[in-house]
């Protein structure tokens, strides 16, 4: 079994756990407390994480709190002290997991290559996919399934990367404005939004949808939902050569099939007929 050595208090934790290692879970599940209760004093040679559904916990990783309410995660590294002072709330409800160890985990310094670095306790609140994940582990964990171990793994690999993403919220990447514009876009081709519509589907104003796009990509809503329309458009020409630009365009949500004629030239300049053709004769896939 891998030892992580203790480390004392005043190392400030670096935490990296590694991506692609085959682990364990020896215990998961949800946990729910009517009258609140002090986090157990113990030293684990296994990583645990855990999910508040809600309530409040302060937690303590030699001897340093942390105090973690609604959709945070501790995550409490293996080898170290870790203990409670204070009850939590009463009717706190938790998802936890005991997870092995990679002899490629350290508890401080930098990240291994293909890992992730961690805090001990991470604000999730606009991340509601960790939730889903940790969900998604208890669930595999206690499913029959002759693929159990595998999926364990990749689940943990995907709540190692959401979470390491979580932490750098203030990335464009991971603004969650941006998210959910992007999403309602890629899960409905046939429509196009217009800025004002998607605005108002989210809360915002149109000035500052677009400024937020701006400032992630140096384009407007309109103009990135265009250009991710002209590239679906030329994958869908490679990949059904024979459908009618009708079909195209209201798959793709152009009002007909001049429409998007005249779009696509424009952005690629060449008609839509033509550049199939032309890729189809040259077996080339769009950029």
């Amino acid at each position: 079994m891998y030892i992580m050595e203790l480390q004392k208090p005043e190392v400030i934790a670096m935490p990296t756990y590694t991506l692609g290692c085959q682990r364990q879970i020896s215990a998961a599940n949800y946990i729910y407390y009517a009258d609140g209760c002090p986090h157990p004093d113990r030293i684990m040679q296994e990583h645990d994480f855990v999910y508040m559904i809600n309530g409040e916990w302060e937690i303590l990783q030699n001897e340093v709190p942390f105090t973690a309410m609604n959709d945070d995660v501790f995550i409490l590294h293996a080898g170290q002290h870790h203990s409670g002072n204070k009850n939590c709330t009463p009717g706190t409800r938790t998802i936890y997991f005991h997870i092995s160890c990679s002899p490629q985990d350290s508890f401080i310094g930098n990240a291994p290559f293909h890992g992730s670095t961690l805090p001990p306790l991470i604000h999730c609140s606009s991340f509601p996919r960790v939730k889903l994940l940790f969900q998604e582990l208890i669930s595999v964990r206690l499913s029959p399934s002759p693929n159990k171990d595998r999926k364990i793994n990749a689940l943990f690999d995907l709540l190692l990367l959401e979470l390491q993403d979580s932490c750098a919220q203030n990335s464009h990447t991971q603004d969650t404005l941006l998210t959910q514009a992007i999403t309602l876009t890629a899960q409905n081709p046939q429509k196009f939004y217009k800025t004002a519509d998607m605005a108002l589907l989210l809360g915002v104003c149109p000035k500052t949808l677009n400024q937020r796009f701006r400032e992630a990509y140096a384009k407007t809503f309109y103009q990135y939902q265009m250009e991710e329309k002209i590239h679906l458009v030329q994958q869908f020409l490679l990949d059904y050569p024979d459908s009618k630009l009708q079909t195209v365009a209201l798959n793709f949500g152009f009002y007909d099939e001049f429409h998007l004629n005249k779009i696509f030239k424009k952005h690629t300049g060449t008609p839509p007929g033509l550049y199939r053709k032309t890729l189809t004769a040259n077996t080339l896939r769009p950029h």
